[in-house]
């Protein structure tokens, strides 16, 4: 479960690795609340493997964008 936090929003993702380097894309939109609103993204299963237990494993966050919607 990776999970997003943007101003009053949040977004939960699941994903079941299965090991063969699959991946999953998912938007998230919200509402800036100021010219400074921070986003935070969260991996709330990390874990140790048995044979080395300082690398973290788990759902990996990678290529993140930010854009602005278009004004209508």
């Amino acid at each position: 479960m990776v999970e997003a936090f943007a101003a009053k929003d949040t977004l939960k993702v699941s994903f079941q690795s299965q090991g063969k380097g699959r991946h999953k894309t998912v938007s998230f939109m919200f509402k800036a609340l100021s010219d400074e609103t921070r986003l935070t993204f969260f991996s709330s299963f990390y874990h140790t493997r048995v044979d080395d237990l300082v690398s973290l494993c788990g759902p990996v966050l990678d290529e993140v964008e930010v854009a602005p919607l278009p004004s209508c």
